[in-house]
C-alpha cells in the first residue's frame, strides 16, 4: 500500500517545477523517515498507548536540565539545534552541564551544520517561520565560547560538540539511561512535538542510539574546532603561507575572514594569489579544494549583509574583512 501511494505521488509531481532538484533533496528524508516510523517505531508507539506516562505533549526543558545536573554517566544530546541554549534556558543549561562535568559525566552533542542542505529543507519545513540556520550558528558560537572559556581546561575533555550534515529521522536528549526521542514534524519544532521517554535497551532506544552512532562517525561530520577555522594555503611565488581563518558558507560559495591574509599581502594585494582550502573531518580524512582566487566583498554587492550577518551568528564579532573565493575544485 506504501508503494503505491509512493508511485502516485511521484507520478503526479513530476510536471511540477524544479522536479528533479526538489526530488533529490526531499524524497531520502520523508521516504526513509516514513519507513522509519512504519516499521521501526510503530510497534513502540503501540506498546505506550496504554501507557501514557512514556508519551509528553512536549519537550519537558525544565526536566531535562535537572537530569543534567544530577546526571552520573553521560549525556547525549542529537539535534538540529536546541532552545536550551537560547533564552531564559542558556543560562540555567550551560550551570547544569557545568555541574555534569564536574562529577566526570562525558557529554556529547550532535548539532545538524548550517552549511548543509538539511538546514534549508528544515527550515522549509517550518515554513520559514525560524532562521534554522541563524538559530544553529547561535548554538554553536554558545558551546564554542563554553568549551574554550566557560569551563575549567581540565574538564574540556569530557565535552564533545561534533557538526554532521546529513537530516536525522529523529532528535533524542538521553541523561544516563532515559532517553527521551521526538521527530521532526511538518511547521513544528521538534521540542513542541510529541516526546516519548524510554530506555537506551528499548528498541526505540536501540534504534535512536544505532543512529547517533553512525552521525558520531560519518565521514562528513566534523569536530567543533573543525568547524570554527578552515586552513588557507596561499602559494605566492616561492613562499607558501598557511591561515587558520574563520569562514561561512552561503549557497555554495566560501566566505572567509581575511584580515591575516591582506596585512600579509599589504604590498602587493590579493590580486593574482592563488590560495587552497584545507579541512579535517572526525575520520582524520583531510578534503582539499582549489584553486581559488580571492575577491574582497564589498559593503555594495548584494550578498553582503547576508554573509556579514553569517560571519556575526557564527562568531559574535563585527570586524570581519570578509573575502570570497572564486572558482576551485574538490581535490
Amino acid at each position: 500500500m506504501l508503494g503505491a501511494v509512493v508511485a502516485v505521488l511521484l507520478v503526479l509531481s513530476a510536471s511540477l517545477p524544479d522536479y528533479g532538484k526538489n526530488l533529490s533533496l526531499n524524497l531520502g528524508a520523508d521516504l526513509i523517515g516514513t519507513i522509519i516510523v512504519l516499521f521501526a517505531v510503530s510497534p513502540f508507539m503501540a506498546r505506550v498507548e496504554g501507557q501514557r506516562e512514556t508519551v509528553r505533549d512536549g519537550f519537558d526543558r525544565g526536566g531535562f536540565i535537572k537530569r543534567a545536573s544530577d546526571a552520573r554517566r553521560e549525556i547525549l544530546i542529537l539535534e538540529l539545534w536546541t532552545d536550551l541554549l537560547q533564552g531564559t534556558y542558556q543560562d540555567r543549561f550551560l550551570e547544569s552541564l557545568r555541574e555534569a562535568l564536574r562529577q566526570q559525566v562525558k557529554i556529547k552533542m550532535l548539532l545538524l551544520s548550517p552549511d548543509a542542505r538539511a538546514a534549508e529543507q528544515r527550515a522549509d519545513e517550518l515554513l520559514r517561520q525560524t532562521n534554522v540556520v541563524g538559530d544553529i550558528l547561535d548554538n554553536l558560537r554558545v558551546l564554542h565560547e563554553f568549551v574554550h572559556t566557560g569551563i575549567p581546561e581540565v574538564h574540556r575533555h569530557n565535552i564533545d560538540v561534533r557538526v554532521y550534515s546529513a537530516l536525522p529521522p529523529v532528535q533524542m536528549y538521553q541523561v544516563d539511561t532515559q532517553v527521551t526521542v521526538s521527530f521532526y514534524p511538518v511547521n513544528v519544532t521538534s521540542w513542541n512535538a510529541t516526546q516519548y521517554l524510554t530506555s537506551p535497551d528499548s528498541q526505540l532506544g536501540k534504534f535512536v542510539g544505532d543512529k547517533f552512532d553512525e552521525l558520531w562517525k560519518a565521514g562528513s561530520t566534523r569536530s567543533l574546532d573543525q568547524f570554527w577555522k578552515t586552513t588557507i594555503i596561499v602559494d605566492s611565488g616561492a613562499d607558501r603561507q598557511t591561515y587558520d581563518v574563520g569562514f561561512v558558507m552561503s549557497e555554495e560559495d566560501t566566505f572567509i575572514s581575511g584580515q591575516p591574509i591582506i596585512a600579509a599581502n599589504a604590498e602587493n594585494g590579493i590580486s593574482g594569489l592563488v590560495v587552497r582550502t584545507f579541512d579535517d573531518n572526525v575520520t582524520g580524512e583531510q578534503i582539499g579544494r582549489g584553486p581559488f582566487s580571492l575577491v574582497t566583498l564589498e559593503p555594495s554587492t548584494e550578498d553582503y549583509a547576508t554573509v556579514h550577518n553569517l560571519f556575526s551568528r557564527k562568531y559574535g564579532e563585527d570586524n570581519h574583512v570578509i573575502l570570497k573565493l572564486v572558482g576551485g575544485r574538490k581535490n
